[in-house]
C-alpha cells in the first residue's frame, strides 16, 4: 500500500467516531473502553481474559465495570468451547463522573459458549452462542436469572485479502439476548467498526454501538484492543 493510501486509511479511522459524535445528541451518547486477551497455551487449549469499562458519557461517569475470565477448549480450526466466571458492577448516572462513587448493583456470573468460524470469500465470519447464569445482587437481595445471547460476526479485510499484519478492516455484529422468563426479550447490539491489525497477535478497534433494552435505546462509542499471543512450544 502507498504512502498516499496509509494516509487516506489513517484520516477515516480517525474521522468516523467524530462525524458519528456530531450526529447524535450527547446526553444519548455513551463510551466503551474493552480489552480483550485470549493466551493460547497449548493446541487445545486457550485462557480468555477481559476488562470492560462503560460510561454514561463520552467523559469518565461509570456506568459499569465487566471484568470476565475463561478457558477455551479448541475442538478444532472452527470450533471453540469456552466456559467462563465474570465478574460485574453497575452504577448509578452521576452528572459530576465521579469514579469513587459506590456501585448499586453486583454481579455474579457463571457462562457458557460456542463459537463456530468460517470464511466465506474474504469475509470472516463467527456464530457464537452463549448461556448465562447471573447472581445479582441489589439492595441485599439477590435474584437468579439465566439468559441465552446469540452474536453475528462479520469482519471483512479492506487493504489485504485476509486480516494478518498492516490490514484495515470492518467488523460488524449484532447481538440478540433473551432472558428464559415470561418476557423473553432483554436486549440487541448492534455494532460497526474500523480496525487494524498491527500484527498476527494485536488489533485495535474503533466503532459505534447502538444498544435497545426494551423501548430504551442508548449509542456508545468504543475503543477495544485484542491482544491473543500464543505461547505454544514450536513442537506441540
Amino acid at each position: 500500500m502507498n504512502t498516499k493510501n496509509r494516509i487516506l486509511y489513517f484520516l477515516v479511522f480517525i474521522c468516523i467516531p467524530n462525524l458519528i459524535s456530531s450526529q447524535i445528541n450527547k446526553n444519548d451518547l455513551g463510551s466503551w473502553g474493552m480489552f480483550f486477551n485470549q493466551t493460547r497455551i497449548h493446541n487445545k487449549w486457550s485462557l480468555h481474559s477481559e476488562i470492560q469499562f462503560r460510561s454514561y458519557e463520552i467523559k469518565p461517569n461509570t456506568e459499569q465495570l465487566l471484568i470476565r475470565g475463561g478457558i477455551n477448549y479448541h475442538y478444532n480450526k472452527s470450533v471453540i468451547f469456552t466456559g467462563g466466571y465474570g465478574w460485574i458492577t453497575n452504577y448509578k448516572d452521576d452528572a459530576d463522573g465521579d469514579f469513587l462513587k459506590p456501585p448499586t448493583v453486583n454481579e455474579n456470573r457463571i457462562w457458557q459458549q460456542m463459537q463456530l468460524k468460517n470464511n466465506i470469500g474474504r469475509v470472516f465470519l463467527e456464530h457464537r452462542y452463549r448461556i448465562e447464569q447471573r447472581w445479582i445482587n441489589q439492595s441485599n437481595s439477590t435474584n437468579y436469572k439465566n439468559r441465552i445471547r446469540y452474536l453475528l460476526r462479520l469482519s471483512i479485510p479492506i487493504n489485504k485479502k485476509e486480516i494478518k499484519k498492516n490490514t484495515i478492516f470492518v467488523g460488524l455484529h449484532d447481538e440478540v439476548f433473551i432472558h428464559l422468563n415470561s418476557t423473553p426479550f432483554d436486549r440487541n447490539r448492534l455494532y460497526g467498526a474500523l480496525g487494524y491489525q498491527f500484527n498476527l497477535i494485536t488489533n485495535i478497534q474503533i466503532g459505534y454501538l447502538f444498544q435497545s433494552v426494551g423501548s430504551v435505546s442508548k449509542q456508545y462509542l468504543q475503543l477495544s484492543l485484542n491482544y491473543n499471543p500464543d505461547l505454544r512450544k514450536k513442537n506441540e
